[in-house]
């Protein structure tokens, strides 16, 4: 007898009012758990319109990114973004952002659209 057991790892983010840098660390936190556990996970993320970040955010997530860039290219096999509105959509879609992910990455209005092409990606890779 053989069996086969798959769980999908989709990681639904949604900030909003203001994100504090403990609440920002966390979210990092929770996405190395993928890497420590060496899966594959699609990332689906959200900002609300109005979100803040704390100032220091960028800094963070910067050093975070370098010191885990290879985890994130191996074990992250997709990323899309919910955008608030067509402008955003716009502004999210640029070339620039689909070449500094390096994941396969989508552009969204829509939550059911975004989750719909996350469950894609990770059929495609099995």
């Amino acid at each position: 007898m053989s069996y086969t057991s798959t769980s999908i790892q989709i990681k639904d983010m949604r900030f909003s009012a203001h994100v504090s840098v403990a609440e920002f660390e966390r979210w990092l936190a929770e996405v190395e758990q993928f890497f420590l556990l060496k899966q594959n996970f699609v990332l689906v993320m959200t900002t609300e319109i109005g979100t803040t970040f704390a100032d220091e955010y960028r800094q963070i997530q910067a050093a975070w990114y370098k010191r885990y860039k290879a985890d994130f290219f191996k074990y992250c096999i997709g990323l899309v973004r919910i955008a608030q509105d067509q402008k955003d959509q716009q502004r999210l879609n640029a070339p620039a952002l689909h070449a500094a992910w390096r994941v396969p990455y989508y552009v969204s209005l829509e939550h059911s659209d975004a989750l719909q092409w996350a469950v894609q990606r990770w059929i495609c890779k099995i």
